[in-house]
């Protein structure tokens, strides 16, 4: 009796969470689904700024920040450039958060500008500019993580929504239990020349036990954008402290020379220190309101399952290095925070693991919808007519 009693209330929650929940989380999963491979459909969208042909040596950082500077205007500030393979173009960009009583409900009213300036490394030819905020992966992103709204209301409205998927997922799991080794058969198949209703029906219960597991951790992982308390958390999991490993001070200095933006000094330092082990270097433009130049290399040669990230703190205003936190010795939290959003996204081994977070995400999306047409089959059942 208690049994069927906690069966009922499982049900009865599983239900109204999956009505109160259920078109945020079809929107949040299928913008998680166009997001996986971003990178890939972007790069081949714009392959006439994205790409470049090797004509030589690249030119100076110094020289191509005063292009790109130059392109966006005096009144626009350019923060951080990124540079890849020999065959991709430069990425300078920036951004400015708008004044307080400019800002609304909606995620645009947030930035006053957010460039992305690419550059010729070679001819120093400006290939082009994109308004960031209205770049379509930057939408899709902003939608899924936050549903366009500003990240205050919009990321703690996605986040309970998440919070109550996994709820759904473990009651679903819950009521999906079998009683018998017959059940269990019939819970883990889909008959496909069954009837429309039964095709519904194992749908939604065999495909949400399989993507379960997969599910739960893409959740688990998403919510650390929507909740400090939740990415403090698995933190203290890992047993870290938190964000404060990331951070250094600038040292004082007796020199007369407070000129900013060392950058060339930065880039052939890191360079040199590198020796060709890297895949992605970024460098942060030392700027009047902050000096220390945060630059971040992605490892080409590591294998330790997580993605390889150094971080170089130089000072902007000498070009000298400050510190350096090598990936390799880094804490657990550092590393798991470094991967999280390839973890999320399934990026973090390739093309296998994309995949897996792609069909796992669009199955996500599917289950409201086919948990919706069982509960609206049952509400209009037609009732036997009464001789």
């Amino acid at each position: 009796m208690a049994k069927s009693r906690f069966k009922k209330i499982t049900g009865w929650l599983h239900l109204w969470i999956g009505l109160a929940t259920g078109i945020i989380v079809v929107i949040v999963s299928l913008t998680g689904c166009i997001y996986v491979f971003n990178e890939e459909i972007f790069d081949r969208v714009h392959h006439d700024i994205v790409y470049v042909q090797e004509t030589g040596t690249a030119k100076p950082l110094s020289e191509l920040l005063l292009t790109a500077q130059k392109a966006v205007g005096s009144k626009k500030e350019l923060s951080n450039v990124k540079i890849s393979a020999d065959n991709k173009s430069y990425v300078f960009s920036g951004f400015k958060v708008n004044k307080r009583d400019k800002i609304n409900l909606w995620y645009f009213s947030q930035f006053e500008y957010q460039d992305d300036v690419y550059v010729n490394q070679y001819s120093g030819k400006v290939l082009g500019i994109i308004d960031f905020r209205y770049e379509f992966f930057n939408v899709v992103e902003q939608l899924h993580r936050q549903l366009l709204l500003v990240k205050p209301v919009g990321s703690v409205v996605v986040g309970t929504c998440i919070l109550l998927f996994l709820l759904m997922l473990i009651s679903g799991f819950i009521l999906w239990l079998p009683k018998n080794y017959k059940q269990l058969k019939k819970s883990i198949t889909i008959k496909w020349n069954a009837r429309w209703k039964r095709l519904n029906y194992d749908l939604h219960n065999s495909l949400g036990f399989y993507v379960l597991p997969i599910a739960m951790f893409i959740a688990i992982t998403g919510l650390v954008w929507s909740f400090k308390w939740w990415e403090t958390g698995i933190y203290k999991l890992l047993g870290d402290k938190g964000k404060t490993g990331f951070a250094r001070a600038l040292p004082i200095i007796n020199t007369n020379d407070s000129t900013l933006n060392k950058i060339d000094l930065i880039h052939y330092d890191m360079l040199r220190k590198l020796k060709g082990d890297w895949s992605e270097i970024g460098i942060g433009i030392p700027t009047k309101t902050n000096k220390v130049s945060t630059s971040f290399v992605s490892i080409e040669s590591n294998r330790d399952g997580w993605r390889g990230v150094s971080y170089y703190f130089y000072d902007g205003r000498t070009g000298r290095l400050i510190d350096v936190l090598p990936h390799a010795k880094k804490t657990l939290g550092m590393k798991w925070r470094n991967s999280n959003l390839p973890l999320h996204t399934g990026r973090i081994y390739g093309w296998g693991t994309q995949i897996l977070a792609f069909v796992a995400a669009l199955i996500c999306a599917s289950l409201p919808i086919s948990g919706f047409l069982i509960w609206w089959g049952k509400r209009n059942k037609k009732k036997p007519i009464k001789v």
